[in-house]
């Protein structure tokens, strides 16, 4: 197994984000044949299902210089037979390095917004930063804010029920969900100007954050609505920050935070030792919920860089036993697995596939946990379940290791000398008729 750091061209995750977007229409200029036919498997791949639209790549056009002339003929072609809300400019590494004369585009044409997107993959080396530039380019093309604002935008990937769940707290304490970004069309952008309130429910949009309180004014109020004690203080401080009866607010945020130390209380961790990885950017709100449910987690590896959004929660880990380790890749994260004798793995394709080898139970990050909502008694209830349904599983896994191992009349090749948890999870769940 590659040793090397493993990971997707940065762009990827962008350029995916963008052609999710219902009404935008990107324009890809790659850096040759075999670029372009990446982002294509790609942009097929995951979920979105559409084509990649390029200006021709060739050392001929490059010589000729006649690049740009063809791009801005295909600014104008998509825009007036088409007509999207917006025409995203996604710069890879060789036209960023040539310094095509991106300002030269127009800013509009008719209806449509013309938006320069930098992704060179030289300097933009996660996933996370090239998300983090898609929102930090579309936001700084925003209007001015309205002066008559209301409601909460939330920032973030999120689950795609977690708005509503939000929304009906949020009603409760006398406010309201007023968009949602990153989001499937420009609207839902442009939308940020009548919010009254930003809340950056993760780190991962750190850039875009920045950008948002130089340009927009607004009060913001971090971390999400996870775990027992972030769900009170959310409910708490958008409270606060938006000036609502405060004993309204503070009776739904103790109702909340009820409701999820109920969900914990049905899914027990205790003794359990977990190691969390992931590229997604809600990992900090994951281990939180982990170790208040009684989990070890010793270890978090991130692909975010430290940034001040994270610094709050980043403290609350360090006081509960866990260290952070911001861009982290492949070989970190395998030499953390060698530290400390984990019961259960929560990370990346190429780390689980390498717990698996020593028989640890794994679960894949984004295949698994993102498609899960964190938030409240419900996002609670759904991981938790997950987790201890998994290591349940920690026989088979042991067969699995042993069949692949050169003796398999051995004995189970457990990575670890940790005792298994001194709960009966299979007793429990069915006795709260889990099972």
């Amino acid at each position: 197994m590659s040793k090397q750091p493993s990971s997707m061209c940065p762009a990827f995750g962008a350029v995916r984000n963008l052609l999710r977007m219902e009404d935008a229409v990107p324009i890809v200029i790659s850096s040759g044949d075999g670029c372009l036919y990446g982002h294509t498997f790609v942009a097929h791949f995951y979920v979105a299902n559409r084509p990649i639209r390029s200006p021709g790549v060739s050392s001929e056009i490059w010589a000729k210089g006649s690049m740009f002339d063809e791009l801005r003929a295909m600014v104008h072609d998509i825009a007036e037979k088409h007509s999207p809300a917006i025409i995203p400019i996604c710069s890879l590494c060789v036209s960023d390095t040539v310094g095509l004369p991106f300002d030269l585009l127009p800013k509009q044409v008719g209806a449509t917004e013309v938006i320069y997107v930098p992704l060179p993959a030289y300097s933009v080396h996660t996933h996370a930063r090239a998300k983090d530039i898609v929102v930090d380019s579309l936001v700084w093309r925003l209007p001015p804010q309205r002066k008559q604002r209301s409601g909460v935008n939330l920032i973030g990937e999120i689950f795609p029920s977690d708005p509503i769940v939000l929304d009906g707290v949020l009603r409760r304490i006398g406010s309201h969900v007023n968009t949602t970004v990153p989001g499937p069309r420009w609207a839902d952008y442009v939308a940020m100007v009548d919010g009254a309130l930003n809340a950056p429910l993760h780190p991962f949009y750190s850039e875009s954050v920045k950008r948002m309180k130089m340009k927009q004014g607004l009060p913001f109020v971090e971390g999400a609505p996870v775990g027992i004690a972030g769900t009170e203080k959310w409910i708490v401080d958008v409270g606060a920050a938006l000036a609502l009866d405060e004993t309204r607010v503070r009776m739904v945020a103790r109702e909340e935070k009820a409701r999820v130390e109920a969900a914990i209380s049905e899914y027990p961790l205790d003794g359990l030792t977990v190691m969390v990885a992931g590229y997604e950017g809600h990992e900090f709100l994951l281990v939180r919920l982990l170790l208040e449910a009684g989990a070890k987690v010793p270890f978090l590896s991130t692909a975010v860089n430290a940034n001040p959004l994270a610094r709050e929660e980043e403290a609350w880990l360090a006081a509960h036993g866990c260290t952070v380790l911001y861009g982290a890749n492949f070989d970190d994260e395998i030499g953390a697995l060698t530290n400390h004798p984990y019961d259960l793995v929560i990370g990346t394709t190429p780390l689980c596939a390498h717990a698996k080898e020593l028989g640890i139970p794994s679960i894949y990050y984004t295949n698994a946990i993102a498609t899960r909502s964190l938030m409240l008694a419900e996002g609670a209830t759904a991981v938790l379940q997950l987790v201890t349904q998994t290591h349940r599983a920690k026989e088979r896994y042991d067969k699995v290791a042993r069949f692949f191992a050169d003796d398999e009349d051995a004995p189970a090749r457990t990575y670890t000398s940790w005792a298994a948890p001194a709960i009966d999870l299979t007793t429990h769940l069915q006795a709260n008729g889990a099972l």
